[in-house]
Formats: C-alpha cells, sequence, structure tokens
C-alpha cells in the first residue's frame, strides 16, 4: 500500500526504492540489537550413554 501511494504520487519507483532500502536497513539494525551474538551450542556427553 506504502509503495503504490509514494508510486502514484511521484509518479516514480526512485521513492519506493528508497522506502525499500530504509526499511531493510532498520530490518538489519533492529535484528541484531534484538537478538545480539550468535553463539554455537556445545553439547556435552551424557554419562553411562552408549556410543
Amino acid at each position: 500500500i506504502a509503495i503504490g501511494y509514494i508510486v502514484g504520487t511521484t509518479g516514480s519507483f526512485n521513492g519506493a526504492l528508497i522506502y525499500v532500502g530504509v526499511h531493510a536497513l532498520v530490518a538489519i539494525i533492529s535484528y541484531l540489537v534484538l537478538v545480539g551474538d550468535i553463539k554455537r551450542i556445545e553439547l556435552k556427553p551424557v554419562a553411562g550413554q552408549l556410543s
């Protein structure tokens, strides 16, 4: 809806591309802030379990 409004108002896709790019940057920054460091989980063997 927002992209259609931008294209309809300006008659060009330039504003829509900027809109999508800005939202992509906001999404990346939000992901990095909310998720934080991603670390590998190391599982330890259970005592008495057969291999």
